[in-house]
């Protein structure tokens, strides 16, 4: 596989004018827990190990937290950056673990692409390694990385904490929905939002889901254009977190 430099990417994002929507930063937990080292430094030949240690408030007292060891868990919050990132201004990234315990990690600030890390049952370091592999096999030449804990969930009521959910959209329409607590977010609506695009094939968009109790991956094919045209709620989808919807592009024919 031929590995793309970001580099040339942002030239052929910045020349076609059609730059993908950046997703906004991950939001904090419902109660927030606050960092209390600076991000540990990632050589470029290996990932180091992590030594921040979030503090928590536990009944009036501060617990600090072993980011090192933590088992990770829905809602936890990443703080990443990589040294080589041609949107330096977007040095500092956060990213979310999902209900079905993966993380999307952004490319870069500049980009809506991102890799996808299943952290559960890995600790900090191998989480590392994980993301530094997958940008050196597509986007970078040896990547240098820096990634921490920057707060965990500290309320373990799903209830409490889904209003963070997201569903990621890539293909011809790009972005991030949120999935606010309480409240349900249809397939069609979503793309909507996502404004238009004549190239984007809304009659056969891929929707791949992984089932958070147990790990397994579904996969549907939605024709979002007959729901839109003809009204047939039957066919939409309700949306979870960690959901990832491929918009491919029309067939042309010359």
């Amino acid at each position: 596989m031929k590995k793309r430099l970001l580099s040339a990417l942002a030239i052929l994002s910045l020349a076609s004018g059609a730059l993908g929507q950046t997703p906004a930063p991950a939001p904090r937990p419902t109660e927030p827990v606050a960092a209390a080292l600076a991000p540990a430094t990632t050589t470029p030949k290996e990932a180091t190990a992590g030594t921040n240690s979030p503090a928590a408030k536990e009944n009036g007292s501060v617990k600090m937290i072993n980011a090192a060891e933590r088992d990770f868990k829905p809602r936890d919050i990443f703080r990443f950056s990589i040294k080589e990132d041609p949107a330096p201004s977007q040095a500092s990234l956060e990213a979310m673990v999902t209900d079905a315990g993966e993380v999307h990690f952004l490319v870069s600030g500049q980009f809506s692409e991102y890799v996808t890390v299943d952290v559960r049952g890995k600790k900090l370091a191998e989480i590392r390694s994980d993301v530094k592999r997958m940008l050196d096999e597509r986007y970078y030449q040896n990547a240098s990385i820096t990634l921490d804990l920057a707060s965990i969930n500290v309320n373990s009521s799903a209830a409490a904490t889904s209003g963070m959910a997201r569903a990621r959209v890539f293909g011809e329409l790009n972005g991030t929905i949120a999935l606010p607590d309480g409240e349900e977010v249809w397939l069609s609506d979503a793309l909507i939002g996502l404004g238009r695009n004549e190239m984007a094939n809304l009659r056969k968009v891929k929707l791949q889901r992984k089932d958070p109790a147990t790990g397994a991956n579904k996969s549907f094919e939605v024709n979002v254009e007959k729901i839109l045209k003809t009204n047939a709620r039957n066919l939409d989808i309700k949306l979870q977190d960690g959901d990832r919807i491929e918009v491919p592009a029309r067939t042309v024919l010359f």
